[in-house]
Order: structure tokens, then sequence, then C-alpha cells
């Protein structure tokens, strides 16, 4: 099984019906402990998907699924886990995550340890190196894009540049992200990228 998996909207309300998408959940997290990383959605953007998603995992058979916010103190938790599911919200509250704590070295122990890595938009978008792309192309799109994050960086674990929800923007956006310096893989909400990051 690869070990990251990158999808534009995830395990969400609007995926419910996708039976590609739910084969896919239930071949990962079948009696595994999943960990929901909430950091992304502590704006109140994607907030009220948490306990939907925890919801979705138990009903496709997950042993265990708890929403965790990470923080300085708690970086290690992700090693508890089989799978680690990073909803989406706001990129800038992850890469912030990113910046003030060392979870970046945790995640890739979990990867090497067998763990699996389901990115939702934003936390598909973190997997790419740098994401300032993300913020030169959307920034005027929504208020969250006009508040840049204390760091660019992002986990580094994969050479996709991840544009979630691409099928909802408007042929303007879709053109500069296209035009841009940097190589933007477009995603459609349904579709997911399964690829592997080889860890060491």
């Amino acid at each position: 099984m690869k070990n990251l998996i990158l999808m534009s909207d995830g395990f969400t309300e609007e995926t419910s019906k996708n039976d590609e998408i739910n084969g896919l959940f239930k071949r990962v997290a079948e009696g595994k402990k999943v960990m929901v990383l909430g950091n992304a959605t502590l704006g109140g953007s994607n907030f009220s998907q948490r306990e939907l998603v925890k919801n979705r995992f138990e009903n496709v058979g997950a042993k265990q699924v708890d929403i965790v916010d990470i923080n300085r103190d708690n970086t290690a938790t992700v090693l508890d886990y089989d799978v680690l599911y990073v909803i989406g919200g706001d990129p800038r509250f992850l890469l912030n995550m990113l910046y003030e704590t060392n979870v970046k070295e945790n995640i890739s122990q979990f990867l090497h340890n067998g763990g699996v890595y389901i990115g939702e938009s934003a936390g598909s978008m973190i997997l790419g190196k740098k994401l300032k792309w993300v913020w030169d192309v959307k920034k005027g799109t929504k208020p969250k894009y006009d508040v840049e994050p204390k760091c660019y960086d992002g986990l580094g674990f994969t050479n996709y540049n991840i544009f979630p929800h691409w099928n909802k923007y408007s042929e303007e956006i879709q053109n500069r992200a296209l035009n841009h310096v940097v190589e933007i893989t477009p995603l459609n909400d349904g579709e997911f990228i399964e690829t592997e990051y080889n860890v060491w």
C-alpha cells in the first residue's frame, strides 16, 4: 500500500456517495487507529467537518478515531496511530504548526513505521516543499489568503504542488495557477493521488 494519499475534498459530505473513495478509506482504515489532525480547522474553516470525518472513519471500520490538535507538547502523538488524516481548512495554520513544532520529524518517523498519511485539501498542499505559490495565486480570493504564514515551508514529502477544488475556481484563477513558475497539479473534488514517500 502506498503511504501518501493526496485528496481534494477528502472524506466529506460531498464524497459520501463516491464508491471509489469510500472503498479507499475502508481499505486504509479498517481495523486501524486513526488520528484526525485538526489544526487547519482552528480558524473556524471546516471545524464542523471534524466530527463528520471521525464518524465516517468509524463507519468504515476504524478501530479507534481521535481528533488531535498538534502543539509543541504533543507532536509524538502521531506515532501512536496507523493512519494520519490531515483535515483541510486554512493552510496557514498547518504551515505555522510545522514552523513552531517538530511534528515533521514525527510524521517522517510515522511513515517509516508503516503509517499512511491522507491529506484533505490543505492537508495535501502541505506535503509539497514550498507553498508561497498558494498565496501568489489565491491572494484576494478568500480572507485566509490575505494573511501570510510565518513560513512557507511544507513537509517536502512529495514533488506535487496540489491545487485542490480545481473545478470550483474561476478560469482567471486557474490561468494564474497554470502560468505560475511553480508547476501546479490540479485536483478536482472527488479525485485523489496515491504515491509513496520513501523514507530514509
